[in-house]
């Protein structure tokens, strides 16, 4: 009778740990149409799934949680004068960038942790299927002309890496401020960049850092805040660092920086999150010093 409670007390104790391993699946959309512009980053699409792989009950490892998240992704950037073909007129590159990455985050707590990632994919017009799904979704979906994609930044495939720190210091019951700071190292992309600012509400750990598993519970919070970056040296905008590949001409900003507001709310097993952006020049002839997107993601919890 005392190993049938034994056994049955384990049963329950491996249930618990299913049960509290969530997984989630998401949609997060990044695009400036809201704002009766399409023009420098266009476009942003991206399909992701992550899972939490450990948590505080899993005595075995120092960390209290880790996850896994894998993403596929697609970025669009286009010119403000989208429909010429004469490239001394274009004030930003075309250009696509289509990618897999994976990320592995630890965390102490739910307020603090690290995390690494690498991410590889290739650029160009038509290996990226940039210019067809911008094309396509002008076409058939707000039936507009086609851009013209007359220049874009060649073709080529990248290998990227990043580190990431998060930290959250609560100020009070109802804000925190948080910061994640990231650096990447690769092909395609090589910054160093720190997004902060203060979260209002009651949800627990860090909802405004990409999809957080660590601690979920029902209701919304608040976020503004800025990130500013120091761009080493960026492919979607300037082409290959070693070699003149790109027919643009173009001078870009190293420091930048986007202004942001947010708001996520949850109602378990969903959670929905709105990010506005408002950010600097790329590249120091842009015609607008400013350009405003919206990011939406729309994610099931599991």
């Amino acid at each position: 009778m005392t190993y049938r409670i034994y056994f049955l007390l384990l049963i329950v104790f491996f249930i618990s740990i299913e049960l509290t391993a969530q997984k989630y699946i998401g949609l997060n959309v990044d695009n400036d149409l809201y704002f009766g512009s399409d023009r420098y980053y266009s476009s942003g699409i991206f399909l992701e799934f992550g899972r939490l792989v450990n948590i505080p009950s899993d005595s075995i490892s120092k960390f209290s949680y880790i996850s896994k998240h894998w993403v596929v992704g697609q970025e669009i950037n286009t010119p403000a004068l989208h429909y010429t073909e004469n490239i001394s007129m274009m004030d930003y590159p075309y250009n696509g960038w289509l990618f897999l990455a994976f990320k592995k985050e630890f965390f102490k707590t739910s307020d603090l942790g690290y995390g690494w990632g690498i991410q590889f994919g290739s650029t160009g017009a038509e290996s990226s299927l940039a210019k067809f799904f911008q094309n396509t979704y002008h076409t058939y979906i707000i039936n507009a002309k086609e851009l013209t994609w007359a220049s874009s930044i060649p073709q080529a495939f990248h290998l990227n890496s990043n580190l990431s720190f998060f930290w959250g210091k609560p100020l009070n019951d109802k804000i925190k401020f948080i910061t994640k700071n990231k650096i990447q190292l690769g092909t395609f992309r090589t910054s160093i960049k720190s997004r902060h600012g203060l979260q209002f509400g009651l949800s627990p750990g860090l909802p405004f850092f990409e999809n957080r598993l660590e601690i979920l519970q029902n209701g919304f919070s608040l976020f503004l805040g800025m990130e500013i970056e120091y761009n080493f040296h960026d492919y979607s905008l300037s082409g290959s660092l070693f070699r003149q590949t790109s027919p643009f001409n173009f001078v870009t900003e190293k420091i930048r920086n986007k202004y942001q507001a947010g708001i996520i709310y949850f109602r378990l097993p969903w959670k929905v999150y709105f990010l506005l952006n408002n950010s600097s020049r790329y590249i120091k002839t842009q015609k607008y010093r400013r350009h405003p997107f919206l990011k939406i993601a729309i994610t099931r919890i599991f």
